[in-house]
């Protein structure tokens, strides 16, 4: 080898080359022949000071041409997709041992490397290895990185740009027409997760996050890639998804993007109500959306409910959890138990972390996932590396700036930042905008704008922010987001320039949805040639919705061709949308077809542990399904409709177990009609506390029931100590008025005993009525006022198989919040 080496590969006009030069190693990227980032330097450092990559000796190489095929079921263009790239791997050894081999793949929309270790098995990696040099003066579109992708993106130049870390994608302008978005692909907890740091004078180095320990024989590193072209190239391209893994098989049916309706933006503590998330649910239905998203705060109690109201309408359920909940194997095991329910998919939240332990965690969570059946939506989390194609069955990430930041900071979101989203963040995969957010109080665009959001920014899961009555209200926005889909079959860029506007075209079967977007100052006008869409032969139907001069949505609807051009007026921080179908498509949504029925014959039975237990059902228009819990022996078919299951034995007592029965695949293309039983194990003869056991039902003013603390606000969990008249009290049941929780009991001779007062967090004045209510009759009623000592109870439950522990406030007073205190069944037989 000659003291100067270069390999290359080359793929239509894009070669990415690595050259060798007295034991260094540097790389450089061609469009057309001609250099679009100079030659930089690789470098791969380790935390005992080495560099890998310094005094390097040639081993060998070798070239394949890549051809795959792959599915993909989120994203701006579902369906096959084929991979037909170049790939080119030198292998060099190690000055001090091991091997690094430089994979170069070229592309027909970009290039890329990586970097595979191979005999370094321990080595601690630090710090940058992909240098980019680019323009001194490049037009670019960062964020200040964050793990989580939360900040501004905003517009610049290098020699403008401050020194310091940005996230990815992050787009260059290299020339008139030609643009590099650079990212990276391929990521699990193998290594972690980078970002592009500046230095000045155009100098970018890809570097990591987080020190990553190299673990097994052979590691690669993620994928650096350079998506490069015209701006058109940049938004179209899959080149991520390319360079990812193929999934093990197959989309699963139940892995389906849709839109959701989604109550926490417009009303922070809805997630801890039933009676909201039932409307959510209606809403849903109505229009047509395929979810409803729960956000924090619901109760496991009656989350069964929800889920088989919903599974009536032919409407799933997503529910949230915290990722630090999700952090153990045993943990992990309530992923089962929720889709055991009939939960659709999870909305997991607040990983805000590139280390290598937390991509590690997100192979475990995804795998779970994907054994048990659920979707998950990813927030407060990293970008998409190409899981799209991976994991069919993640639908969306945040990891973009979006509407829940006018809840959290009360922050407007800038129409520039709104028109960079698509060239950068949306390239790479889904993004969770949460948009259309029409009550935004502190709001800069226009209503336009904020509708065409929902097309412009594309996310697998489309949760809808606003509160549904603000939809309702504004019929022209409502029939449009009813039409408006969250999987596309294709996406072209008309027109834009990022941060000032956008013009975006989306196509669903034989209907094309184009999304403007404006952050201008002056109003301009934007043609849309319909020829560029290929609508085909044949009159077409288009709707135009766009601002009127008082911010009032306004529309126009006439017929056209693929020979017309649609002329809009985007005013300042305004919007269009405009809706194109072929004349002869009806859009009225069609009456949906009957839907099985499922109903139980004892929605509550009790089952002793290690006994068996006969559930039965009537099921019509499909096959009857039993689901158990994880860990339940499966169940034993006893007769059309009926099975008996064994209780596990071990069981504690009062346990609350509960299984469903579908009528269908509970995993077919779509959630089957469902009803629950909840199997309850005998409280037995020892004293029982309120608090440890789970209730068969529960309502509460705000937030759910809290255990051994005061009900506090909406969240789960804030509450403070229990406070009664200023004596504390540790134990107890923490819940705001109008509260109704029920417990199962065994019927037999036995007392409650508690105390019951107005918590000290309520104002002075708060007045509640309590009662205890069992089998319907009223036991006792006991009225309460702030600042009262706490009174006792002790009453008589012969008999009683229902308790319910009931608070009500006077009409129109001060919500009560009101502390059960140590409340316990003691059976007439325990010596307690």
């Amino acid at each position: 080898m000659s003291e100067s080496t270069t390999w290359s590969v080359r793929h239509g006009g894009h070669t990415i080359a690595v050259t060798w030069f007295r034991g260094r190693l540097t790389w450089t990227a061609l469009r057309d022949g001609v250099e679009a980032t100079p030659p930089a330097p690789l470098h791969l450092h380790t935390a005992d000071g080495r560099d890998l990559l310094s005094g390097v000796t040639y081993v060998a190489d070798e070239s394949r041409e890549v051809a795959e095929e792959y599915e993909l079921v989120v994203g701006k263009r579902v369906g096959r997709h084929t991979v037909d790239h170049r790939e080119r791997t030198v292998r060099f050894a190690c000055a001090d041992g091991g091997e690094v081999a430089v994979v170069l793949r070229a592309a027909p929309d970009g290039v890329a490397l990586r970097f595979v270790l191979g005999g370094l098995d321990g080595v601690t990696v630090t710090g940058g290895d992909v240098g980019l040099r680019l323009p001194a003066t490049a037009a670019v579109w960062p964020l200040t990185y964050t793990p989580w992708y939360e900040t501004t993106r905003f517009s610049s130049t290098l020699d403008a740009l401050e020194p310091g870390d940005y996230g990815f994608p992050f787009l260059a302008e290299l020339a008139d027409d030609t643009f590099a978005l650079v990212t990276e692909a391929d990521l699990d907890g193998r290594y972690g997760g980078s970002l592009a740091r500046y230095a000045g004078g155009g100098a970018l180095t890809v570097t990591l996050a987080n020190d990553v320990v190299l673990d097994g024989d052979s590691v690669a590193t993620p994928w650096r890639v350079l998506i490069l072209g015209d701006l058109a190239t940049v938004v179209a391209s899959h080149l991520v998804d390319d360079l990812a893994p193929a999934a093990d098989a197959a989309p699963p049916a139940w892995a389906r993007p849709g839109r959701a309706a989604w109550s926490w933006w417009s009303d922070f503590y809805s997630g801890a109500q039933l009676t909201k998330q039932l409307r959510m649910l209606d809403y849903a239905a109505a229009r047509g959306w395929e979810y409803v998203l729960v956000d924090c705060g619901w109760d496991g109690v009656w989350m069964p409910e929800l889920v088989s109201a919903a599974s009536e309408r032919g409407v799933g359920v997503f529910v949230w959890v915290v990722w630090d909940h999700l952090a153990t194997p045993e943990q992990r095991r309530k992923l089962a138990e929720w889709a055991s329910w009939g939960v659709a998919g999870v909305k997991v939240d607040f990983m805000e972390s590139e280390a290598q332990e937390r991509y590690r965690w997100y192979d475990e969570v995804i795998a779970e996932c994907a054994r048990v059946g659920l979707m998950i939506n990813f927030h407060g989390s990293v970008i998409p590396r190409g899981w799209a194609r991976t994991y069919p069955h993640v639908m969306s990430y945040e990891a973009v700036r979006g509407a829940e930041y006018y809840v959290f900071y009360s922050e407007p979101l800038t129409p520039e930042h709104n028109t960079i989203v698509p060239f950068t963040r949306n390239v790479v995969g889904s993004a969770d905008y949460t948009p259309v957010t029409f009550s935004a109080p502190p709001r800069l665009t226009t209503e336009a704008h904020e509708l065409a959001l929902a097309v412009v920014l594309e996310s697998g899961l489309l949760n809808y922010a606003d509160d549904v009555d603000e939809y309702a209200k504004r019929p022209i926005a409502e029939a449009a987001i009813e039409r408006i889909r969250a999987a596309w079959d294709e996406t072209k860029l008309l027109a834009g320039r990022p941060g000032e506007h956008v013009v975006l075209a989306r196509r669903s079967g034989d209907e094309w949805f184009v999304g403007a977007l404006s952050a201008l100052t002056e109003a301009t006008t934007v043609t849309v040639d319909l020829a560029s869409l290929g609508l085909g032969a044949g009159e077409h139907v288009a709707t135009v919705i766009t601002d009127d001069d008082a911010d009032r949505l306004t529309q126009e609807t006439r017929p056209v061709t693929a020979a017309d051009t649609i002329d809009v007026t985007l005013r300042p921080n305004g919007g269009t949308l405009v809706l194109l179908a072929p004349a002869t498509a009806g859009h009225a949504r069609p009456a949906p077809a009957p839907r099985p029925t499922v109903t139980v014959a004892e929605p509550i039975v009790r089952g002793v542990p290690g006994e068996a237990v006969e559930i039965a059902a009537v099921v019509t228009g499909a096959e009857a399904h039993l689901v158990v819990p994880p860990g339940w022996d499966p169940p034993l078919p006893a007769g059309d409709g009926a099975w008996t299951v064994t209780v596990p034995a071990g069981t504690e007592p009062g346990h609350v177990a509960v299984l469903a029965v579908h009528a269908g695949d509970p995993l077919g293309a779509r959630r089957s009609t469902l009803a629950h039983v909840r199997v309850v194990s005998p409280l037995g003869a020892d004293p029982a506390s309120l608090v440890a056991l789970t209730p068969v039902a529960a309502t509460n003013g705000s937030g759910p029931v809290e255990r051994d603390m005061s009900n506090g606000e909406g969240n789960p969990a804030d509450g403070r100590p229990m406070s009664v008249a200023g004596v504390h009290h540790p134990h107890g049941l923490g819940v705001c008025a109008p509260s109704d929780v029920t417990w199962v009991l065994d019927g037999v001779p036995a007392r409650l005993t508690a105390s019951v007062g107005v918590d000290d967090e309520s104002p002075a004045g708060t007045t509640a009525t309590c009662s205890v209510v069992g089998d319907g009759r009223v036991l006792t009623t006991v009225e309460l006022t702030a600042g009262d000592p706490a009174r006792e109870l002790d009453l008589d439950l012969a008999g009683v198989t229902r308790l319910r522990l009931v608070v009500r406030s006077p009409d129109g007073a001060e919500p009560a919040h009101l502390d059960w205190i140590d409340p316990h069944v003691r059976p007439a037989t325990s010596h307690s």
